[in-house]
């Protein structure tokens, strides 16, 4: 069964935001989790493991909250101009 080409493009669109949205979620749950068991306030004091992960995951976050909007807003701005400049320039 072929899917309608107004779906494809609707889905294309956000497909990515989903995705990213999803990835920021579960990063957000994996440090809380981690934090309720190693993190502040528990008895052994922050461990090595802990603020690794922390950092990583912090990392992560702000690739997925900086980087990847800025990539997607350059292929946007790029796309739109690729479509509004003349193809012949003479």
């Amino acid at each position: 069964m072929k899917v309608p080409s107004a779906l494809s493009a609707t889905w294309r669109l956000f497909r990515i935001p989903i995705v990213l949205a999803v990835v920021y979620l579960a990063l957000h749950a994996i440090l809380a989790a981690s934090s309720a068991r190693h993190g502040y306030g528990s008895p052994d004091g922050l461990g090595a493991g802990f603020v690794i992960l922390a950092v990583v995951v912090v990392a992560l976050r702000l690739v997925l909250i900086i980087v990847v909007p800025a990539v997607l807003a350059y292929r946007i701005v790029t796309l739109v101009l690729a479509k509004v400049s003349p193809v012949d320039a003479e």
